[in-house]
């Protein structure tokens, strides 16, 4: 199963799935910044949805939506934001949304619009990964690209547990067992089952009459003989393996 999964991550990593690659947030550690490829504050906008700088019900967002519409399919999230590592604890320092007074692709800082002056506790527990190393092979899809080290920082409610720096062997060993980990929780049952709902839904979907219309039989046919058999769970658990957001499992390193 490891085995199998260690090719699978490096498959998805070094092919260019149709997806597209997102802008990274941002840390910084003893005043020198980095990329941050994992997205902290998304669990807090998730428990505060009315503080979100674009999705939120404020002021702020007005007209932001039409410039997501424009052309932002590499930042899905609507925001760049940047993290801070002192005495030990995380912190959110900035947040950036796209402005739309300009025609440039500017991003402008709307911190204190969002959050004002009250003081912010994340509570994140999860893990930070911050690539260290050269740049191995670039991919499309999300924070896939693989480079030949990283940072991996594990977080327990904002304050710093555990720092080291891994390899890219030692890396992708460390994704696989958090995805085993994955793999013992209900949200795991819980997502297999969602991608076999969707499935069926798109089979049937596919092959209503509405949807057919206009084909050949052949077409048809064809059609049909793609969805005859289910996805089984090696196929499933692939496909999660490479798309599932795992940045709150934390396995030791």
């Amino acid at each position: 199963m490891k085995l199998r999964l260690f090719f699978i991550f490096f498959t998805f990593s070094i092919i260019k799935i149709l997806a597209t690659g997102q802008v990274p947030d941002r840390i910084i550690i003893n005043n020198k910044e980095y990329k941050l490829l994992n997205n902290p504050l998304e669990k807090y906008f998730d428990e505060h949805p009315d503080e979100h700088p674009v999705y939120g019900n404020k002021d702020l967002k007005e007209g932001i939506n039409e410039v997501i519409t424009i052309g932002t399919s590499s930042n899905h999230r609507g925001y760049i934001a940047t993290f801070k590592i002192e005495n030990n604890i995380l912190s959110v320092v900035d947040i950036k949304i796209l402005d739309v007074n300009s025609d440039k692709y500017e991003y402008i800082s709307v911190f204190k619009k969002t959050f004002g002056d009250k003081k912010i506790e994340l509570n994140y527990s999860g893990v930070l990964i911050i690539p260290q190393g050269k740049l191995i092979q670039s991919a499309d899809f999300g924070y896939s690209s693989l480079y030949d080290k990283y940072q991996v920082i594990t977080v327990q409610r904002d304050k710093i547990v555990k720092d080291k720096e891994l390899d890219q062997d030692g890396f992708i060993r460390f994704k696989v067992d958090q995805f085993e980990a994955y793999k013992k929780t209900e949200k795991y049952k819980a997502d297999v089952k969602k991608y076999l709902e969707d499935w069926n839904d798109s089979k049937k979907s596919d092959l209503s009459r509405e949807n057919t219309r206009g084909m050949s039989k052949k077409e048809i046919a064809q059609l049909k003989k793609e969805y005859e058999t289910p996805p089984n769970e090696e196929y499933i658990e692939n496909f999660l393996f490479v798309i599932e957001n795992l940045d709150d499992i934390i396995v030791d390193y």
